[in-house]
């Protein structure tokens, strides 16, 4: 089955499966130096084109447990960064996302984002992530995926991550994992699990949430406009 989400008026459309085409792209930023940074047990050995190739068919056919999204930017005049103040233009393939270890039995799942280093810091995490988490927290019967709960876990170490976790989705620190992860170099490094409820998602996370994307939307089409 085929899903497409985006935002009203958004910067990003999510959709899943990801396409076969974007294995490419897809090695190339999960090798990028900067997530490798952040993910330590990556190498671009084990994210080889052929292992992502894999993994992304593997998720595809075992959507019961795995729904994995493209992210792409809306390739309009009025979303379109502006060259001279923000750097190169942004590809259109913008990253991952997706619910992983889904489990059906507690209507819970994780959520991991991958996404383009030059794209950090302008909004668009937010807009992919408010996507998926409203999908998430849907209920069944009106087309969502019905959890109750979904956390996040990263690196101790990724201050940018967790601060954006506690600030813009007010997730609730669950534990300290310690020394869960195997570097590439033999180093154990301790990870941290968040979470978030559907009942603080309705309650006031969302709508929070979505003011912060409004705002960074609103910013990208008046850096836009002014060049026009």
């Amino acid at each position: 089955m085929s899903i497409k989400l985006s935002y009203p008026d958004g910067r990003i459309t999510l959709i899943h499966p990801p396409p076969p085409e974007d294995d490419l792209n897809t090695h190339l930023l999960y090798t990028h130096p900067h997530i490798l940074k952040y993910l330590p047990f990556w190498t671009p050995e084990n994210q080889s084109l052929q292992s992502v190739t894999a993994k992304r068919a593997a998720r595809t056919l075992d959507s019961d447990h795995f729904r994995q999204f493209a992210i792409y930017r809306i390739n309009s005049h009025h979303n379109t960064e502006v060259a001279a103040s923000s750097g190169p233009q942004l590809p259109e393939f913008l990253g991952t996302i997706g619910f992983v270890y889904i489990q059906r039995h507690f209507d819970s799942s994780e959520l991991g984002i991958i996404l383009q280093p030059d794209a950090h810091r302008a909004g668009y995490a937010a807009e992919a992530i408010y996507l998926l988490l409203d999908h998430g927290f849907t209920l069944m019967e009106a087309g969502g995926l019905g959890f109750n709960r979904v956390i996040f876990t990263t690196a101790a170490m990724n201050t940018p991550m967790r601060g954006w976790l506690e600030r813009a989705l007010e997730a609730t620190q669950e534990s300290t994992q310690r020394e869960a992860w195997k570097t590439a170099t033999g180093e154990y490094i301790d990870a941290v699990v968040y979470s978030i409820l559907r009942r603080e998602w309705v309650g006031g996370v969302k709508g929070k949430l979505a003011e912060r994307v409004d705002r960074a939307i609103a910013k990208s089409k008046r850096g836009a406009d002014a060049t026009l």
